[in-house]
């Protein structure tokens, strides 16, 4: 079996654990391997999901460096309407 297998040509059984040299051109009859084609639908679909998410995470990245870079003048524009809205009052109440 081995030596049939193997190319060794041999009638006989080899022992085993021994190798047999192989007497004639090994021929497979088998051709070239064709690999599958890869499945596009899901490698569309998985890259279409990591744009989004790249997109999403880069849209909520420049949404949080803007407000960021705007609390200054917010919390200073804010205090001044609270100051406003709170002080009209009571200075009119002082001032009567």
């Amino acid at each position: 079996m081995a030596a049939e297998r193997f190319g060794g040509g041999a009638a006989e059984q080899a022992p085993a654990g021994e190798e047999v040299a192989p007497t004639a051109a090994i021929e497979f009859d088998q051709g070239i391997a064709t690999p599958l084609a890869p499945s596009m639908a899901s490698l569309d679909a998985l890259m279409n999901d990591i744009r989004y998410r790249a997109l999403l995470t880069t849209r909520t990245l420049k949404l949080d460096s803007g407000y960021g870079g705007a609390s200054i003048l917010g919390f200073a524009l804010g205090f001044a309407g609270a100051c406003l809205i709170a002080g009209l009052p009571l200075l009119y109440y002082f001032l009567k």
